[in-house]
């Protein structure tokens, strides 16, 4: 009886773990995560941003190349990087919710914090880029049910992703990192980047060669998904 109770305090444990850690799990929350197509289309996005060098540097690239991504930014650097954020948005891109701190602590936080959290960015947003988003992406793609009530209050969906790329892993080269997510392509995807870090620029370039000579399109997040990505203004 007692390794019973302890093998099942085992599994429970290891349940609540992935369903914590695993932003695909559904469990605290849906997260769309990949569209079920059949047409070879991906979606580019970007987290943690907007810097004051690599985030310019990944809108360069986007542009020359016509292609739009969504950008889930935090509310701190986007008060403190206001004509980025502004640039982002006037060139066709997506701003959504990444909280406002980014904080390691953010799944520990109470219902209140959390909410808190989310609304400070959606000022931030509408204040300087005049837009309120309607998409929501945790901090390390972590939820639990305290997360996953405040974006439901909030009126926000949750984005996830298909395609982790490791982008933050320093040790990792760019062309490592493209690599990665050129063998994992499948139709659908939602591509995980980061524009916060060094080379940002260099390694969006890659990955959309990379995903356009494997034979698929970028597609913005909202055409992938056909949804709404800004609460409508009255």
């Amino acid at each position: 009886m007692y390794w019973i109770v302890l093998i099942a305090a085992a599994v429970l444990t290891a349940f609540l773990v992935w369903a914590s850690a695993d932003i695909g799990s559904g469990v605290y929350v849906r997260a769309l995560c990949r569209r079920r197509t059949g047409k070879a289309v991906v979606a580019l996005t970007f987290d943690d941003g907007p810097d004051p060098v690599t985030t310019p540097e990944v809108l360069d690239v986007l542009r020359r190349h016509g292609v739009k991504a969504a950008f889930f930014v935090t509310g701190e650097k986007l008060r403190s990087n206001p004509e980025t954020v502004r640039r982002t948005v006037a060139e066709g891109h997506i701003l959504g919710n990444h909280t406002y701190r980014h904080s390691a602590f953010f799944p520990l936080m109470s219902g209140r914090g959390v909410a808190e959290e989310i609304e400070k960015t959606q000022i931030a947003a509408e204040e300087i880029a005049g837009v309120r988003p309607l998409l929501f992406r945790p901090p390390f793609g972590v939820t639990n049910p305290i997360i996953g009530g405040a974006v439901s209050r909030a009126g926000l969906r949750c984005i996830g992703w298909s395609i982790r790329s490791l982008d933050t892993f320093e040790n990792r080269s760019r062309e490592e990192v493209c690599r990665r997510i050129a063998d994992r392509l499948h139709n659908g995807a939602v591509i995980l980047l980061h524009d916060r870090c060094k080379d940002a620029g260099r390694l969006t370039e890659m990955v959309i060669s990379a995903v356009e000579n494997e034979g698929f399109d970028i597609v913005p997040l909202d055409e992938l998904f056909d949804m709404d990505v800004y609460e409508k203004r009255s």
